[in-house]
Order: structure tokens, then sequence, then C-alpha cells
């Protein structure tokens, strides 16, 4: 086990932090709530203030948690949301800081959601990667799964009413973790660079340079066709943490840059 992997089983055995950004410390599951104000969701909710229908904007619009795009899809359609990027590398300090690129459905309305992203942090001076899987607000954490910079990864969560699969697949080294659980109803379809919290707290943005989402389809279809809504990520001052570029000609891929922690 690795030196950054042992700070975080120890952070995580005392309560510490809170790797799924949507759970405190000995919560089993998270009930999620509307974004209201925070954008498409805070991955911190109550009902009817985290996520929301997507207004779209040519700008995007400042969220305090997210950057990317979301796209509201059908009540109750199959939705299949996959797309791809490579692991940065981090520029790590003393200063614990985390971000998780994602692909993800908020379901049932909105009350919670389901996703497949990678934890992307510095923790103890020391850069740590590795996958997260959430069915419907329910998360698991895969600590001994290692991914390293420059791993190319590919992001699947898929809902329908029969069933949900959240699904990480390093293709560099072919290490697969995968969830098949309940279905729900899909409400919107996102791709973004999530938060994540320590103790109820949301974490700084590590500097990890830019980060491109690649081959993102929406139901076989350009995300960039379902005219989704685009948001940047600010500080509580307004300043700009992580800007979310234009998408590239086709549709599918977009790049997010580090701005400010």
């Amino acid at each position: 086990m690795s030196r950054a992997i042992r700070v975080l089983a120890a952070a995580t055995a005392a309560g510490g932090l809170a790797l799924s950004g949507l759970i405190t410390a000995g919560a089993a599951s998270a009930t999620v709530n509307g974004p209201g104000t925070h954008g498409p969701g805070s991955r911190y909710f109550a009902p009817g203030t985290g996520f929301h229908a997507a207004a779209r904007a040519a700008t995007p619009a400042n969220s305090r948690y997210f950057a990317g795009y979301q796209a509201s899809v059908p009540a109750g359609s199959a939705t299949v949301l996959t797309s791809s990027f490579t692991v940065p590398a981090l520029s790590c300090t003393t200063v614990d800081q985390a971000m998780a690129p994602s692909t993800g459905v908020p379901v049932n309305n909105y009350s919670t959601f389901s996703a497949a992203f990678v934890l992307t942090a510095c923790l103890n001076g020391a850069a740590v990667y590795y996958p997260q899987l959430i069915v419907n607000g329910t998360v698991t954490d895969y600590a001994s799964t290692t991914f390293s910079a420059g791993d190319v990864i590919d992001l699947t969560t898929k809902v329908s009413t029969n069933r949900t699969r959240v699904q990480v697949t390093d293709v560099t080294t072919g290490v697969t973790q995968k969830i098949i659980g309940p279905g729900a109803s899909a409400s919107a379809a996102f791709v973004f660079d999530e938060p994540e919290f320590n103790s109820g707290t949301l974490m700084h943005v590590p500097s990890f340079g830019k980060l491109t989402f690649k081959n993102s389809l929406l139901d076989g279809k350009s995300l960039a066709s379902w005219r989704p809504a685009a948001y940047q990520r600010v500080n509580s001052v307004g300043t700009l943490q992580i800007a979310a570029g234009g998408f590239w000609p086709g549709g599918t891929a977009f790049t997010t840059h580090y701005e400010h922690s």
C-alpha cells in the first residue's frame, strides 16, 4: 500500500475525509437534494435545492461546485452517458486538495443521482487517483484500485427504469470497476469536474493544469447536440477556479482548465 493510500485509509477510518463528497463521515448512503443556486447539484443536498433542469446558456454559469456541462433528458428515458479523459499530473503541496472528473445522471426528479468518477487528489503532499461509483445516492470507493497520471479513463453511467450501471475503466491498464444496481427515472446528464468534501468542508481544487473530456456521448449523440448548459467553478468570492471551454468540432470533446484554488 502506497503512502498516499495509507493516509487516505487512515483519514477515512478516522471519520475524516468523506471521499465521495456525497456522504458525511460514517454515513452508508446519502440523500441528494437539487441545485437551486448551486448549479446542477452540490453533493450535499436537500430535495429541491441541488439539481435543477439546466438553463441553456451561451456562456458558463458560475457554480461553487462544478465545471462542465449538463443536459436535460426526457423524464424516465433510458439514458446512456459516456466520456473519457487522461488522468492529469497534479502539482501537490502540503495542502489537501481534491476534485473528481465524472459522468452522472440525476434521477427521480433530481432527488438523487448515479455517477462514475475518479478521485483526483493531493493528500499529505502526494497525488492520489482511484475510482468511485454512486448508484442512486449510495457511494462505493475503490481506494485499493490505484490509477496513475497519464492513464486513459473511460466513464460510463447508464440509467433506465429497469437498472443502473456505473463503470470506470482504466483503458491503459485494463482495470475496471463496475456496479449494476436498481433502476431509476433519469432527469438529466452531466460531464463535470465534481467537488470533494473533507468532513463536510468543500476542498480546494488541485492544480491539474487542464483536463479534456473526449468521446462525450449522450444516448449515442454528441453531448453538444443536446444543447447542454455550461458551468464554471468559482470560490466564495467569485474567483474563477475551473474554467469550462467550448466544445471541439464534432461536439464530443471539451477542456476544463485549472485557474485558481
